[in-house]
């Protein structure tokens, strides 16, 4: 019995560990506003979303040298490689010291 009860908790904590989404991505952002996210790789196919420079735009891979697979609002498509660049820092305002 007690090893029927080990062998249940042992499968159950392997069925856990491989339910876990560990693809890792990471966060990019289009050069431009209006670029155009497509259902397949290939600029005939649907067009899924319209990207803006403030979207949050995640790479989850290189598809060939032209596409990129991304994932952007949990929608995921196809981006035209040459239009993500890496994520740039938003511009901190300094507030000045007041005497």
């Amino acid at each position: 019995m007690k090893k029927l009860v080990l062998s249940l908790v042992l499968f159950a904590q392997l069925g856990f560990a491989m339910a876990d989404n560990k693809t890792p991505t990471m966060a990019v952002q289009v050069r431009n506003n209006n670029v155009k996210m497509f259902q397949q790789a290939g600029t005939s196919t649907p067009i899924i979303e319209t990207i803006t420079i403030a979207d949050r735009v995640e790479l989850i891979r290189k598809w060939n040298n032209h596409w990129a697979l991304v994932k952007v609002n949990d929608k995921v498509g196809y981006v035209l490689f040459s239009e993500l660049t890496n994520l740039k820092s938003q511009p901190q305002s300094r507030a000045l010291a007041t005497r």
